[in-house]
This record gives C-alpha cells, sequence and structure tokens, in this order.
C-alpha cells in the first residue's frame, strides 16, 4: 500500500519532493512521530531524515525502503549534502515549511523552490485500506454519542457532555479526538465552532454536538443537533427541515465528474428559497481522512471535480444571532454514480 502511493507519486515528480507535512508523511510511509522529513526522489530510494529522538521509531515505522539519516543540528545541511553526493542540485520543497525554515536554505548550493504538495492531490483519493479505516472511526465514534446520548438534559453543562463524549471515544479505543468537540445548547448553538462552557442547557432548547475520533490514523466528523425536550420553538423545527432538504439536494448532486463548487451552490439557492441562505455561513463540507479538514473542498471557490474514492462531510448549517443554530454533518463516500452513506446515526433524536 505505502510502495503504491509512493510510486504514484514519483511519476508525479521532475524534481526531488521534501516532505514535511506530518499527515502527508505519515501517508507515504506509516511515520507517526512529530518530526521527520522525507526526501523523495524521482526514482530510487527516498531518504528519511531525523534527530536522534526518532531514529529507532522510524525503523519500526517506516513502511517502505528508506535511507534513514540522522542529524544533529541543521536538517537543512544534511538535506543539501544528500543532494549535493548524488549530483542533484534543485529541490521543491512543500510550503507548509514555516518562513524560518525556508530562510535556512539561503546560501545553500541547491535551488530551492516552495511549492503546493502533489501528496495532497493523492490523498483526495481514498484506497480500500483508509475506507475501511475512516468506516471503524465513524463506527467509534457513533457508538460513543449513542452511550452519552441519556446524558443530553436539561441542568446538564455543556463541557460535561463534550468530556464524556470524548472519554467514551478514548475508552471504545479512539487513538484521540479528531478535534475538539463542540458542544453548543440554546442561543450559543448559533457560533459554529462554539467551544463547550458550563452553561446548563435549558428547557425548550437544543444541543448542537459536533465530534470526531481518530482510529488507525483516520478521522470521523459528525454533527447531530438533539432538542432537549418537545417543546423545541415553530423556528427550530422550520430551520431543521430546511436542513435536512439541504441535505437532500446535496445528496442527489454528489457523484464522479460533478463539480465541488455545483453542489455547494445548489444548496445555497435552496436555502435562498427557504429564507435561510444569509445564516448559511460557511462551505458546505470538506475532505476527511488523516486530518480532519483535507481536499476536497464543497465551496464556492472550489476548482475541484469530485471522484470516486473521496470522502467528504456535507454539513450545511443555519446560525441565526441571538436565537440559535443547527447544523447536520454526514459523512459521504463519491461513487461513479453517486454516494454512500458511511454513517447511520438518524438525523432526528
Amino acid at each position: 500500500m505505502f510502495k503504491e502511493r509512493l510510486e504514484r507519486l514519483q511519476k508525479m515528480l521532475e524534481a526531488p519532493l521534501l516532505v514535511l507535512s506530518l499527515g502527508n508523511l505519515f501517508y507515504l510511509s506509516g511515520f507517526r512521530g512529530s518530526l521527520g522529513f522525507l526526501l523523495v526522489l524521482p526514482e530510487g530510494k527516498p531518504f528519511f531524515f531525523c534527530d536522534g529522538r526518532y531514529v529507532t521509531q522510524s525503523r519500526e515505522e517506516l513502511a517502505i525502503e528508506a535511507e534513514i539519516v540522522e542529524f544533529d543540528q541543521d536538517v537543512v545541511e544534511s538535506i543539501c549534502g544528500v543532494l549535493s553526493s548524488l549530483g542533484l542540485n534543485c529541490l521543491l520543497v512543500e510550503d507548509a515549511a514555516s518562513v524560518s525554515f525556508a530562510r535556512r536554505f539561503e546560501g545553500k548550493s541547491c535551488s530551492v523552490s516552495f511549492v503546493p504538495s502533489p501528496v495532497h492531490v493523492l490523498r483526495a483519493v481514498k484506497d480500500k485500506e483508509e475506507i475501511q479505516a475512516i468506516r471503524r472511526a465513524v463506527a467509534l465514534a457513533e457508538k460513543a454519542f449513542l452511550e452519552i446520548l441519556p446524558l443530553i438534559r436539561e441542568g446538564v453543562e455543556e463541557r460535561d457532555i463534550a468530556v464524556e463524549l470524548e472519554y467514551r471515544m478514548r475508552k471504545l479505543g479512539g487513538e484521540a479526538t479528531a478535534f475538539p468537540t463542540i458542544v453548543a445548547s440554546g442561543k450559543r448553538s448559533a457560533l459554529p465552532h462554539a467551544r463547550p462552557t458550563a452553561c446548563k442547557v435549558q428547557k425548550g432548547e437544543w444541543v448542537l454536538i459536533d465530534w470526531g475520533v481518530r482510529v488507525d490514523g483516520y478521522c470521523a466528523d459528525l454533527t447531530r443537533v438533539i432538542p432537549v425536550d418537545k417543546t423545541a420553538s415553530l423556528c427550530f423545527k422550520e430551520a431543521f427541515l430546511a436542513l435536512q432538504e439541504a441535505q437532500e439536494v446535496a445528496l442527489s448532486c454528489i457523484r464522479e465528474g460533478i463539480e465541488a463548487s455545483f453542489v455547494d451552490r445548489k444548496v445555497r439557492e435552496f436555502l435562498d428559497k427557504r429564507g435561510f441562505s444569509r445564516y448559511f455561513t460557511h462551505s458546505l463540507g470538506h475532505g476527511v481522512g488523516i486530518e480532519v479538514h483535507e481536499e476536497p473542498k464543497l465551496s464556492s471557490k472550489s476548482t475541484t471535480v469530485l471522484c470516486s474514492g473521496m470522502v467528504v462531510t456535507v454539513e450545511p448549517g443555519i446560525y441565526i444571532p441571538e436565537w440559535g443554530g443547527v447544523r447536520l454533518e454526514h459523512m459521504v463516500l463519491v461513487t461513479e454514480y453517486g454516494y454512500i452513506l458511511l454513517d447511520t446515526l438518524p438525523e432526528v433524536f
């Protein structure tokens, strides 16, 4: 699997590429440390650079044949030394590099260009093993959510719900949360990225929960809205029904060959007819995989054409200041003729 990924990347390269994004390192090599550099050549065995902390770990985790180079102080000096020994004088570096790291190449013998990483193009389309890992993450996230569902009631603090949900995800075998859990009740649900607080859930309110977990290196990302009781307002019911219908509009568009921006636009056109479009303040969705936000983006500015194998969220939202917000998020696998829904939780509780 990793060998095939590396070979696909090498076919895209005209010059050596320095991979330094941790997500891309894991995708290409299986390495899970917090610092490492993979020098991929258009042909031949790559070089993996790390300091003394990760030499043993790299030997254990690297799932590809690579020359491990331990550096003491200056990895840039080591990288340029390897290139010089190979008779190479140019290098592509992922543009995720920091400014300070980029400056360390000044005055060196090789010519350096900072480029959008071609690895992101490869990662946008998931292989069979990746899809299975994502399915496991989704299943675990759903199981943890169902276990804490009885906790969502009047008088419970938002942060208690979040802590319990995160604990259950870890207890069930999750490696970590995929992102900080969002729990927002009442008016606070109008904040798309609200942080859980000591605010207590009140009668007649609803709780918006956006949560995810990482399993085998891959993420899940889901959102549901749970009314505390049966007294939710007519406005809430109207807004949530519009979201459900917006979901149907989006899913009816998703399939291989469709522009991602088209899906986003159709949902906005629908919400505009319902009078809610000005309250939909973020893009429709995003890719999910090793990172919880990756390519492709379902947004009005996206230039991506959907391909079979892409895994994306579909998450229309309505956020009305001083009233509250609702969001409904599914995870779907793009196929040749449509999509496969990866999550199984009901939309209504």
